[in-house]
């Protein structure tokens, strides 16, 4: 954050998308996002956020926050987690079955769910070694709005969207929206889609996204925001990997997306 204020004009997210369409966005503008809506966002984020006065918008999951349900990329984790192996390996066997999971439709995805935690470990609270993965609170919710964060929806149970049924879909996309507002009141305007690669979302999620209601939505596809971009479809550019100012810099400033592009495994 001490970085990001030095070289960056830091505004709030449905600020920055208006000012981008009436074409006044100073230069270097940046917004800065969160995912899912763990604890640890409110226990160190932001402390961070306030110290250094810098707005930030949070998309949650409500499934995850409302009901204290895990999300499935957790309970994968901790069941992986807990089988017998070295753990490199566990961390290598969790990678490969997330990826096999994303493609699974949601009925295929919990019954390997429920296999893999007969073998391993079922994460079904939060106590102990399980705090980790902790959800927000309804209280820390309303204590972020009264600083500034902006809150907004990522689905009811975080799926891949574009492996579900189209009335599944659209109950994950606009269910979320209503829930949140009837637990904190206003909330972003702009979606975040789970996952968020091309193979995440299709027409008919976009669709329903308008349907209810956003006037944008934002995926993980590297990259900055310009004028003219489809607004269903913004890029964003995630931090996986910066350890240090320098790899910051390259990452915020878009140099590592263009070493990506021009040179292989950059």
């Amino acid at each position: 954050m001490r970085y990001l204020t030095r070289h960056y004009t830091v505004l709030q997210l449905d600020e920055a998308l208006e000012r981008l369409r009436q074409g006044t966005l100073p230069p270097y503008a940046l917004v800065i996002t969160f995912d899912d809506g763990y604890r640890n966002f409110y226990d160190y984020a932001v402390p961070t956020l306030k110290r250094y006065n810098v707005p930030a918008t949070i998309f949650i999951a409500t499934d995850f926050i409302l009901r204290g349900i895990p999300l499935w990329v957790d309970r994968l984790e901790y069941a992986v987690g807990h089988t017998e192996g070295s753990r490199a390996a566990g961390i290598a066997r969790d990678t490969t079955l997330r990826a096999k999971l994303k493609s699974m439709t949601q009925g295929e995805r919990e019954q390997k769910l429920q296999a893999l935690e007969g073998t391993g470990a079922t994460l079904k609270d939060f106590a102990d070694d399980r705090m980790v993965y902790a959800p927000l609170t309804r209280d820390m919710l309303k204590d972020m709005q009264n600083y500034g964060i902006t809150i907004g929806a990522h689905t009811r149970s975080h799926p891949i969207l574009s492996t579900l049924p189209l009335d599944k879909a659209r109950d994950e996309i606009a269910g979320s929206a209503q829930e949140l507002r009837e637990a904190v009141g206003a909330i972003s305007s702009v979606f975040a889609y789970p996952n968020g690669q091309h193979n995440d979302y299709n027409e008919e999620t976009i669709t329903s996204i308008k349907e209810a209601g956003f006037t944008s939505a934002l995926t993980t596809i590297e990259g900055s925001i310009k004028r003219g971009d489809d607004p269903y479809e913004l890029r964003r550019i995630t931090l996986d990997g910066v350890e240090d100012d320098a790899s910051l810099a390259a990452a915020t400033s878009g140099l590592r997306a263009l070493l990506r592009a021009t040179i292989p495994y950059a």
